[in-house]
């Protein structure tokens, strides 16, 4: 196996595409165009009979594809090691006909077969790299609490205030609450709590509502709700007084401090002294701010991760520093959370550097050249060299794959 990284497919690239040290191309661009050649290169390989990747799975019956199933090699009759092809159902055939049928991910097996290999390709993985940190420009004066994109939410010890700073504009809205026991800043809301007791401050119109008795519950589009009493509520804040509109009912057995959840109200994490629960039940996760992105809980404490709604954990490796909040989780640029170290603010990166384990080498420098082309393309350079030398590997590769003038053509009918 070749082993390596996302980031040395990028780096090669822009060293083949002239680009070294330059900021041209975007993470954003890069990383579509990096999972773009990637999956690309794949089905190429498919089709040109490299069975590297292929995954396979013994049945007898009716079952549910794998999560990450991509494309059908073969179904074959299982008989002592021996293998016979079962083909596709012909819409002629009855239930009887050895056969199968691929329907609304299952595959629906006919003749009544006692052991049937099924043989297919899995999902390319999303490759990612990580940007670099990037260093934020805040008081080194203030202590801050919470974040939220280029809201920063920090605690005036000597007046005994809540503030809010905005790096974008790099300006300062001061005295906007008292402090609570727990404080928390989304996109539009400040939230100061006290034994269950909330007072909610609109960054928009500068209002407050105070006493509010509810938990907050902030949807993966980062919008405020409130739960109490069974009820998932949105408010609105007037001038002297603030309303409460009934979304949905549902019981959730949450006793925590706070809730995020899916669009749908249907998926919820939430904290409860320092520990992560997922629709009730406790996760072996410590956790002090959570967000809601992408059908995943990201969590941040002493480590930086995600939790999938099927308790999938995963741990990103987190740079040394005090924690301060999750920013978000921006697809755009790869940034997520933010950490105070050696006196400086930094936003760090939400995803890892994946690890690549190809075949052989072949892979890295078609998906090196590939990406090269694009970046000049992008450039509106010439890209006749690397063309030229792009197409020499793939025919250098292709002859490898040693092709058996006897083995019949892969399937015809292809399933994404």
């Amino acid at each position: 196996m070749f082993n390596m990284k996302t980031s040395d497919l990028f780096r090669r690239a822009k060293q083949l595409a002239d680009l070294e040290g330059s900021d041209f191309i975007s993470w954003n661009e890069a990383i579509n165009c990096i999972n773009e050649s990637h999956v690309g290169l794949y089905e190429r390989l498919i089709n040109m009979g490299d069975n590297s990747f292929v995954k396979s799975f013994h049945t007898s019956t009716t079952v549910e594809l794998p999560e990450d199933f991509w494309q059908l090699k073969g179904v074959y009759l299982y008989n002592n090691g021996n293998l016979q092809t079962i083909n596709r159902r012909a819409d002629n055939n009855g239930i009887h006909h050895l056969s199968y049928e691929l329907r609304n991910g299952n595959i629906e097996l006919f003749g009544n077969p006692n052991d049937v290999l099924v043989e297919y390709f899995p999902k390319p993985k999303q490759l990612f790299f990580k940007p670099s940190s990037v260093n934020v420009a805040l008081p080194d004066t203030y202590t801050y609490l919470d974040c939220c994109g280029h809201l920063f939410l920090w605690e005036d010890t000597d007046n005994n205030t809540l503030n809010i700073h905005d790096v974008d504009e790099y300006k300062t809205v001061e005295g906007i609450l008292t402090p609570g026991t727990k404080n928390y800043i989304t996109k539009d809301y400040v939230i100061a709590e006290t034994e269950g007791v909330l007072n909610i401050y609109d960054i928009a119109s500068g209002f407050v509502a105070s006493g509010v008795e509810a938990i907050p519950l902030v949807n993966e589009n980062g919008e405020l709700f409130l739960y109490a009493d069974g009820t998932i509520s949105r408010i609105g804040i007037g001038e002297n007084d603030y309303n409460l509109t009934e979304l949905k009912t549902i019981e959730l057995d949450i006793s925590g401090l706070f809730i995020v959840c899916d669009n749908n109200f249907e998926d919820f994490f939430y904290i409860n002294n320092h520990k992560l629960y997922h629709n009730g039940i406790e996760l072996n996760v410590t956790a002090n701010k959570i967000v809601y992105s992408g059908n995943k809980c990201y969590f941040l404490a002493d480590t930086f991760g995600y939790v999938t709604k099927d308790n999938v954990l995963t741990l990103i490796d987190v740079s040394t520093g005090r924690y301060i909040g999750i920013i978000g989780i921006n697809e755009r640029t790869g940034y997520g959370y933010a950490t105070k170290k050696f006196n400086s603010y930094v936003i760090e990166p939400y995803c890892e550097d994946t690890e690549l384990n190809f075949p052989n080498s072949f892979y890295f420098q078609i998906i090196s050249y590939l990406l090269a082309i694009a970046f000049r393309s992008k450039q509106g350079a010439d890209i006749s060299l690397l063309s030229n030398q792009l197409a020499a590997i793939e025919n250098t590769f292709e002859d490898t794959l040693g092709s058996d003038s006897f083995q019949f053509p892969r399937m015809g009918n292809v399933y994404n």
